[in-house]
C-alpha cells in the first residue's frame, strides 16, 4: 500500500471527489493555493500518480473514503 495518507490530506482528496477546484478547497478548508498545491504534490509522491483524477482512484482503491 501507498504511504500514510494524513488526515488533511484525505479532506482534500475527498473535496476533489466532490469536483472542487484547488480555489474551491483552499477556501473550504480556510488554506492558501499555495498550501493546497504543496498538499496535493505530496499526495501525488505518496501515491505515486501524475494528476487528480488518478489520485482519486488510487484512495477509493485503497478505501481511504470508508
Amino acid at each position: 500500500m501507498a504511504a500514510r495518507i494524513t488526515g488533511c490530506e484525505k479532506q482534500i482528496l475527498k473535496l476533489i471527489g466532490d469536483g472542487k477546484t484547488n480555489k474551491e478547497i483552499a477556501h473550504e478548508l480556510d488554506r492558501s493555493i499555495h498550501t493546497i498545491h504543496n498538499h496535493l504534490k505530496k499526495i501525488y509522491a505518496k501515491l505515486d500518480v501524475k494528476d487528480r483524477f488518478e489520485a482519486l482512484e488510487e484512495a477509493k482503491k485503497n478505501s481511504f473514503f470508508d
